[in-house]
């Protein structure tokens, strides 16, 4: 039985979502930051809207990733036990 690559790409995948919902946290947050500190924007508070929005999507993918790593090492745990 060779699990070593099904669970290697599981954990890339969890990996890259969580370092893609860093990025996009980190692109958020000076959005947020470059508008709601600059001499008040014309739209004000509708600029804010998308960037807050990415904000939070950011947040589920982070979570998402995590879940599926969790899912992942419970898997292996699993694995390791019945073999055991």
């Amino acid at each position: 039985m060779n699990i070593g690559s099904s669970m290697g790409s599981t954990y890339t995948v969890a990996a890259n979502t969580i370092s893609q919902g860093n990025t996009q946290l980190q692109q958020a947050a000076q959005e947020v930051a470059t508008t709601a500190f600059t001499d008040r924007p014309v739209g004000g508070a509708a600029e804010l809207a998308k960037p807050m929005a990415d904000l939070k999507q950011a947040e589920h993918l982070v979570s998402v990733g995590g879940k599926i790593m969790q899912a992942a090492d419970e898997q292996v745990g699993t694995l390791l036990d019945i073999k055991a």
